[in-house]
């Protein structure tokens, strides 16, 4: 069959990203011998123009649309990115396609029903892709019912008459190798400087309270061999000349012996890698994982706190506390590895008293060369534990489980009042971000920094930009404009 996979993510901060999970699946497909056709809109400037082209000229079977995120996760200035998708992809093709299109990607693991029903489709498959869309495609070419096909969600005279559980890859080892190259010009991206994605497990066996994790990959850990990994890792470099690696996994470092393996390989092929990673969870990390990162090649981590407090640590079912924060950082700083430290503000129970021993001990944790990256409010989403428990207490919260957004609200103090104490601090100090005002860095500085300092993290060039604005006083009159405006209010 000819299948056409079209990546529909347009979002590009803090980079584009590079479509990895799709090209697993378009691989995939590819060794079941089907004639695939890759379609990248993430830098498309008429994407209408470009999907009739493409289904014209290839004339295809069945169109495969990801749909990677419904916003930017804020839970407090949030932005909606399926309008754009509906409006520029989705109506665009069925005005010139009138054959099989099925969803797939994160989202769909999230709110299937919503989505469909939001871009008036027929199709979407939760789950792994790799062997639920081969699963879809057998059913198709062979007439066969697509009832009992893995993840499959199916609406039909605007009902949802099929909604199967995900199907997961047990062996991540037998997904066929995936070089993006192959499929899509990565020229944008490394333009960018967007990094190679890793993956080197599905699952998460956590039970943070507003995570979806579990609900897209399933609550179990499946590992991919450490071997294999690397192996893959140094191919795609050498094919795609990006040594520019990120491991995308929920958390990298649990288990830990795993992550540790990884790295112990990494560093045995004498691999020449800028490495960074998402989700370092704090509660997992010792003195011989911190010499591995460093001696692997890490430029940066980025360390999901989430909280300064115990008690806020607690009701986000996190599995450290804040000894364990203090300890983590100083094996860090000792090694000298670059760190941005994430928090989340507004969990259950927060108050001004959590936030204050928040910001008191985060100024302790981070170096002035360290980024806090802050987000304010938490995007509650279908399935997170947040989500079931407000479902709970109150049926008729949400009527489209979660779909738009919605933000949890503390009950002791308001989203407003925890911006507000967050911006005072933001014009206190250089190395804060505020994830909700999107600050950009332009390209051509972004090109000229990675240029000169290529073993910095891009997010240093925010910190030079800030600090440069706190010695010439910048910040100082933009929090005297502040709080002058607020006092008036």
């Amino acid at each position: 069959m000819r299948v056409l996979l079209i990546n529909t993510n347009r979002f590009k901060q803090p980079v584009p990203v590079i479509p990895i999970g799709m090209c697993f699946v378009a691989a995939a497909t590819e060794k079941a011998g089907h004639q695939v056709k890759f379609l990248d809109l993430c830098f498309s400037l008429k994407p209408e123009k470009e999907i009739s082209n493409v289904i014209e000229s290839f004339k295809p079977d069945v169109v495969g649309l990801g749909i990677r995120n419904i916003d930017d996760a804020s839970g407090y200035n949030l932005n909606f990115f399926l309008n754009d998708v509906r409006d520029k992809i989705i109506n665009p093709l069925k005005k010139i396609y009138q054959g099989t299109i099925v969803l797939g990607g994160p989202s769909i693991g999230i709110n299937a029903e919503e989505i469909l029903n939001f871009f008036d489709l027929g199709y979407a498959i939760k789950g792994d892709g790799e062997e639920a869309f081969l699963e879809f495609l057998d059913n198709i070419n062979s007439n066969r019912s697509l009832s009992k096909t893995g993840g499959l969600v199916i609406r039909k005279n605007n009902k949802i008459i099929t909604d199967n559980a995900p199907k997961f890859v047990k062996d991540l080892n037998c997904i066929p190798f995936s070089n993006p190259q192959k499929y899509f010009d990565l020229t944008p991206y490394k333009l960018y400087k967007s990094p190679l994605l890793i993956q080197t497990k599905r699952g998460c066996a956590l039970k943070c309270t507003y995570c979806t994790y579990n609900r897209i990959e399933g609550n179990e850990y499946r590992l991919k061999d450490p071997e294999n990994i690397v192996n893959e890792l140094e191919k795609l470099v050498s094919i795609t000349g990006i040594n520019k690696i990120e491991f995308v996994d929920s958390t990298f470092n649990i288990p830990l012996d795993h992550a540790k393996n990884i790295l112990k390989i990494i560093i045995r092929k004498k691999l020449k890698l800028k490495l960074s990673t998402l989700g370092i969870n704090p509660g997992a990390i010792d003195e011989e994982f911190a010499d591995l990162l460093k001696k692997s090649g890490f430029v940066s981590i980025s360390v999901a706190l989430e909280s300064c407090s115990d008690t806020t640590l607690k009701t986000l079912g996190k599995n450290f506390k804040v000894d364990n924060i203090f300890r983590t950082a100083g094996i860090l700083h000792r090694k000298r590895i670059p760190v941005q430290w994430f928090l989340l503000l507004g969990a259950p129970g927060e108050t001004e008293q959590t936030l204050f021993e928040t910001f008191k001990n985060v100024k302790k944790i981070a170096s002035p060369w360290d980024l806090i990256n802050i987000g304010v409010g938490i995007r509650v989403y279908n399935g997170a534990p947040i989500a079931n428990d407000l479902k709970k207490k109150n049926p008729g919260c949400t009527d489209d489980n979660f779909f738009k957004p919605f933000s949890y609200n503390p009950n002791n103090i308001s989203l407003d009042k925890i911006n507000f104490l967050t911006k005072i601090e933001f014009f206190k100090q250089h190395n804060i971000l505020l994830f909700h005002e999107r600050t950009k860095l332009p390209l051509f500085f972004r090109y000229l920094f990675t240029k000169f300092f290529p073993d910095q993290p891009v997010w240093k060039l925010y910190l030079i930009k800030r600090l440069i604005a706190k010695i010439f006083g910048v910040l100082f009159i933009k929090r005297f404009l502040f709080n002058k405006k607020n006092k008036s209010n």
